[in-house]
Parts: C-alpha cells; sequence; structure tokens
C-alpha cells in the first residue's frame, strides 16, 4: 500500500466494528497498520472510519469530529441496554407524550450535561468493562460524565407505537441510547433505541461511505486505490503549505510560527474548527495554536510523512 490513508464504509447492523477492521487488515496485508476513528455498538449502523498505515495516527482526531445519528426512539418500555438487543425491564404509560411534548423536551438537552453511560457499554469500571461486569451479574454503574449535544430535531410524528425518529449532533463519548432512556424519564415515561444509524462522522457522510459487504469482496489492490488520503482533510480544515523550514522543524516535532505560511483556500466556506493542518508533498501535519505574543505558534500533534521521509 503506497498512500496511508481513511475508508469510512457503511457498517451494516448486526456487525462488530472490530471484525470490519480485522476484515479491512486481512485484505491489505497483515503488515499494513489498520484502526478506525471511533466504533459502533453492533446494534447500529452507518459511517464506521476505518484508518490504514500511517493514517492510525488520526484516531483520536476523528474520534474528536462532531458524529451525526439518526435514532428511533420507542416510548413505554425500558431494556436492559437501552435497545432493542437487551430485556425489557419496565413498562410505563406513554399515551400521554406528544410530539410538542417531545420538541420542549428536546431543548433541555441542548450543550454540554452529564450523563451516565449504559450499563451494558465499553465504559472501564475499576479496570474492567462495563458490559462484561453487568452480563456475570454483578453490579455495573458507569459514572456520569460530561457530554455536549450540538444540535437535536424530530424528523418525524410520535406514532401509534410510540415510536419517533430524531436526528442528533453531538460530540465525543455521547451515548444516545443513553439520551433515549434519559429523554423517556424527563417525559415522564420510559424508552430505548430501537434503530440507530451514524450518518456523519465529521466530514465522512454516509452517502459517500463504501458498503461494508463491498469492500470486504475487493481486492487488495482494488481496495487500496479505494482509500481516502489523509490530505483530503485538507479541505474541510485551515490549511497552511509546509516550506522547507516548517517541514524541518514539524517533521522534529518543533513548533512553527503561523506568521509567513501561505493559506490554502479550503473548500468549504465555514471550515470547521478546533485544529490546523499544515502540509506539502513531505508532510501531513495536525497543528494546535497557540498564542504567542501578537502572533501564533503552530505546534504538531499527528505527523504522517511521505514514503523516504522518516516517521515521527
Amino acid at each position: 500500500m503506497s498512500v496511508p490513508g481513511i475508508l469510512p464504509i457503511n457498517k451494516p447492523e448486526g456487525a462488530r466494528s472490530t471484525d470490519c477492521v480485522s476484515s479491512i487488515r486481512r485484505i491489505l496485508g497483515r503488515k499494513v497498520k489498520t484502526g478506525h476513528g471511533g466504533t459502533l455498538d453492533s446494534t447500529a449502523s452507518g459511517v464506521l472510519v476505518i484508518l490504514a498505515g500511517q493514517a492510525t495516527r488520526l484516531s483520536n482526531f476523528i474520534m474528536e469530529l462532531p458524529k451525526v445519528y439518526e435514532t428511533e426512539v420507542t416510548f413505554g418500555s425500558a431494556t436492559s441496554t437501552d435497545d432493542a438487543s437487551g430485556e425489557i425491564i419496565e413498562c410505563l404509560p406513554w399515551e400521554h407524550v406528544t410530539d410538542e411534548a417531545i420538541d420542549s423536551a428536546l431543548c433541555a438537552f441542548f450543550g454540554w450535561r452529564m450523563q451516565s453511560p449504559p450499563a451494558v457499554s465499553a465504559v472501564h469500571i475499576d479496570g474492567q468493562r462495563a458490559h462484561v461486569l453487568a452480563r456475570s451479574g454483578q453490579a455495573a454503574l458507569p459514572e456520569a460524565r460530561p457530554v455536549c449535544f450540538l444540535d437535536i430535531s424530530r424528523l418525524s410524528g410520535i406514532d401509534e407505537k410510540g415510536k419517533v425518529l430524531l436526528r442528533v449532533a453531538c460530540r465525543k463519548g455521547t451515548y444516545i441510547r443513553s439520551f433515549a432512556r434519559d429523554l423517556g424519564r424527563y417525559l415522564g415515561t420510559a424508552a430505548h433505541v430501537s434503530r440507530l444509524t451514524r450518518v456523519s462522522s465529521g466530514p465522512f457522510r454516509i452517502e459517500r461511505a463504501m458498503c461494508a459487504e463491498r469492500a470486504f469482496s475487493m481486492s487488495k489492490e482494488a481496495l487500496s486505490d479505494a482509500v481516502i488520503p489523509a490530505s483530503s482533510l485538507c479541505d474541510i480544515f485551515p490549511c497552511y503549505e509546509a516550506d522547507g523550514n516548517s517541514f524541518e522543524r514539524l517533521s522534529h516535532g518543533q513548533r512553527i510560527s503561523l506568521a509567513g505560511l501561505r493559506r490554502r483556500l479550503p473548500l468549504l466556506p465555514h471550515p470547521l474548527r478546533g485544529r490546523v493542518i499544515v502540509a506539502s508533498e513531505k508532510i501531513f501535519s495536525i497543528c494546535s495554536a497557540h498564542r504567542k505574543g501578537g502572533s501564533w505558534e503552530l505546534a504538531p500533534e499527528v505527523n504522517i510523512m511521505a514514503e523516504g521521509e522518516g516517521e515521527q
């Protein structure tokens, strides 16, 4: 594989994220390091960002990007997993829940709030996964932690079975299953996720994600050609050209001055914020910005080097 990169796939419901990564690794070859930019529950479908080669260094960066989900919430019943895969543990009347009541309740979830992860989740409790403790019959009560909801909207009216379709934009660490559970409680009933799809992970949208079954049936050469170069992120984030001096400093983990760098025009009219990219044919560097006097310095957080340029 000649270029490190990103492969967004459309994971089907029922497939494990780790199995999808393993399938891609088997095709590309064991020598090609593979990873992901945030897992999806096996019961969920949608965008799973798979990373190959040096692009695996982008894992934390991709995980931090905003995610958008479409979820069907069913009111009237709570489950042991907060989704349809668990056992029903509580049934409550839901007929008082109206579209207007849902819209009003959603306003209470915007912004930062504390959220308790599901008992059956990958959160660690005393060094063990919560789902391992829960399925062994032990008490598993993950501590609440801060999460952020960027936008929540209702896409359908509540139907005769107590189901409603919602769209949720959120930041890293947010559990949509917990959101459904808490929404039910807020409305004086019980609720769980009956269907969940991740429609985007940062700039990677489901419409352009490759069907997982297709990806798993491709040859090594065809799959390698389908990988998106990490440099594609230059189109959506503030990006500057790396000249000879900035390349040398970045490649050794040193800060560079923003002054004098030539700005690349972004593809989007309003590029995403949070990081700055400095790139050339030799290097792709994700940097954090730090004020110094009246100017700014850029500190490299992730460096991806072109072949033959060494690795940092």
